[in-house]
């Protein structure tokens, strides 16, 4: 009961820098607005995501009701927004108080197309407006040709740096994401997440994954994997002790529609690595220090 009570003061004051929220063509669980009403003070905060839309402007007229509740604006860099558009970026930033987060392609990255009957699955969507197209209807975003980034993917980045963005490397490939990384910390951008690199879409070496942490990413690590992609926690588990808890944040990628709220989902993920050994000092540099230093930067 002690260490319950612990890990649920920690992640009060946790920042979950991937929650999902509407509305949007996908089902979700929560707005901005009722997030904060069903998770003020259960945690200390979240970065709402949206693969169609900015973020920033579902924030804006919260600033009352979300006292002692962060809130972090996105933009994912999807064909919603123009793909790799650095003038998206510029709006979406202009509407906050503090860094958004810039996800690079999700469901429009080739990478993940390629892997997908759909762009998005039939059964995500609600609403006979909407008519999920074949992933061989959708142009496929890439952000490297040959051996190096495209213009467009770098004009992003330094569009990012301008506005003093957090970068999300989304759903690219891991050799599309080494690339963004490298190239992004050679123009000094010091804020950086590899997106759930263990997803199955994705699925980079744990090898790169720890290249990477040692050029300044962190590695995230999402709830998600374990309760809607069925990953085992012991493969994250290991994948956090390779890489180091120093190196990583944890994430719930949650929002959709049976999913917990994330402090419920994050509550779980922790006690679940527990019994893989990991402390509260792990945890709290994980779920706190992490995030917040990669909003500080």
């Amino acid at each position: 009961m002690k260490k319950e009570k612990i890990y649920e003061e920690i992640i009060k004051e946790a920042l979950d820098l991937h929650v999902h929220v509407g509305p949007e063509v996908l089902p979700r669980k929560y707005t901005a607005e009722t997030l904060v009403g069903a998770e003020k003070g259960k945690l200390g905060g979240a970065c709402l995501k949206s693969h169609f839309f900015a973020t920033t402007p579902f924030i804006k007229e919260l600033k009352n009701v979300a006292k002692n509740f962060r809130l972090i604006g996105s933009i994912s860099l999807n064909n919603a927004v123009g793909g790799l558009n650095p003038e998206a970026v510029t709006a979406a930033a202009s509407l906050s108080d503090g860094p958004i987060v810039v996800w690079f392609p999700t469901i429009s990255a080739k990478n993940f197309l390629d892997q997908s009957d759909y762009e998005i699955r039939p059964e995500w969507v609600t609403g006979a407006n909407y008519q999920p197209r074949k992933s061989r209807e959708v142009k496929g975003i890439r952000i490297i040709d040959g051996n190096r980034l495209t213009a467009e993917a770098f004009e992003v980045l330094r569009t990012i740096k301008k506005v003093g963005a957090v970068l999300a490397t989304g759903h690219v490939s891991p050799e599309e994401s080494r690339r963004l990384v490298v190239a992004a910390r050679g123009i000094g951008i010091r804020s950086m997440i590899v997106t759930h690199p263990i997803y199955q879409l994705i699925e980079m070496p744990v090898t790169l994954q720890k290249e990477l942490a040692g050029i300044g990413a962190f590695i995230e690590v999402c709830f998600s994997m374990y309760s809607i992609d069925g990953i085992p926690v012991q493969k994250m588990a290991d994948q956090i002790k390779t890489v180091g808890p120093e190196f990583c944040i944890l994430s719930s990628d949650v929002g959709q529609v049976k999913s917990p709220n994330p402090s419920s989902a994050l509550l779980d993920f922790v006690r679940r690595l527990e019994l893989e050994g990991f402390t509260e000092d792990d945890f709290y540099r994980m779920l706190v220090t992490n995030p917040r230093r990669l909003l500080a930067s």
